[in-house]
């Protein structure tokens, strides 16, 4: 059988790291794409028993999908990415925060007719170009939302952006343009709660960027960023196991259930080991259902484990991904929504 096996325990344990890590910042567990393939509620159900109290979402989609598996007002959900249609007022009235980059948005959070006030975080983009408002266009931006503020329809609530976390230099330069920014919107009369920027890995290495809250996505997962760091350097565990077992192979070619039809890329072919009984055998040809494994024949129904600790000998994400040339956030998001997941510390 073919499984994922979540280990919610080391992800609480991670969940303790990162918030060591950045105290005295507060912690956002981001739980966008399905949690990571880890699987959306589950996951967020482990957050808020860490007493972690918010969560980053992405979308309003995914907001009120935890709402409405029982995420309370007590656990602050945030979302920053629209579209041109949105259902602001579920948002609103559903209490997720909303992270703002244009007056439009604004406008038609305005016009939404929400019950309650919406909670605004205002981006200003610094530098990495994926949402929020530039520098000549950030003054307006405050000024609506502190109209909409004084109106009663909006509560301006946090200012915060994106940095990329390419270079010391580039990170500290968009940290700059930050600081600066938010000098800006004080000026004009903004006073934020709180102030974000950071996430896993400026969050996890620079003090300087934490201010008040730090968005931990991969590293939650004990995903990590590459370039040579493990998991176990930065103290994480990860999470996820992937696990199959032999369909064919006690006379002739040695074949598992899994292929690219599930997530697994064809990059993997004649690159990546997998273990089998214990050992290691190196990935054949992937297929759309079905891979093979080289080395000859073994017998059907022997557990094969793609990935996981390396407690057993498996290669870890980060193996995977230096041998395919990616990064482990890609390899555990190709995964397919199909696949049972099976839950270790619920």
């Amino acid at each position: 059988m073919t499984e994922l096996i979540v280990d919610l325990r080391a992800y609480r344990n991670n969940l303790s790291v990162l918030s060591e890590a950045v105290r005295p910042a507060a912690l956002m567990a981001v739980v966008k794409a399905n949690a990571y393939g880890h699987g959306l509620v589950s996951i967020a159900h482990a957050v808020i028993e860490h007493v972690v109290r918010w969560l980053g979402t992405v979308d309003i989609a995914t907001a009120l999908e935890l709402r409405g598996a029982g995420i309370g007002g007590e656990t602050s959900v945030f979302a920053w990415q629209f579209g041109p249609r949105e259902d602001y007022r579920r948002a609103i009235d559903a209490g997720v925060d909303l992270g703002v980059s244009t007056v439009g948005q604004l406008e038609q959070i305005a016009d939404a007719g929400a019950e309650t006030p919406a909670r605004l975080h205002l981006k200003i983009d610094t530098g990495l170009h994926r949402n929020g408002a530039l520098a000549s266009e950030w003054p307006q931006l405050v000024r609506r939302a502190l109209e909409l503020e004084r109106a009663g329809d909006a509560v301006v609530h946090a200012a915060w952006t994106h940095i990329a976390e390419a270079s010391d230099e580039e990170d500290s330069a968009a940290i700059a343009r930050f600081h600066d920014a938010v000098a800006v919107a004080e000026s004009l009369g903004a006073r934020f709660a709180l102030l974000h920027l950071a996430a896993s890995a400026a969050g996890f290495a620079r003090a300087d960027s934490r201010f008040d809250l730090v968005r931990m996505g991969a590293f939650g997962y004990g995903i990590s960023p590459g370039g040579g760091v493990t998991p176990q350097q930065l103290g994480l565990v990860p999470v996820m196991t992937l696990s199959t077992e032999t369909v064919a192979g006690a006379d002739g070619e040695a074949i598992v259930p899994i292929g690219y039809g599930d997530g697994i890329s064809s990059l993997a072919s004649g690159t990546v080991d997998v273990v089998v009984g214990g050992t290691p055998r190196r990935i054949g040809e992937v297929g759309l259902d079905r891979m093979t494994l080289q080395g000859g024949p073994v017998p059907i129904g022997e557990e094969v484990i793609l990935f996981g600790t390396g407690a057993r000998g498996e290669w870890t994400l980060q193996q995977w991904a230096d041998s395919t040339g990616t990064i482990g956030e890609e390899i555990v998001n190709r995964l397919g929504r199909h696949i049972p997941r099976r839950y270790l510390g619920e």
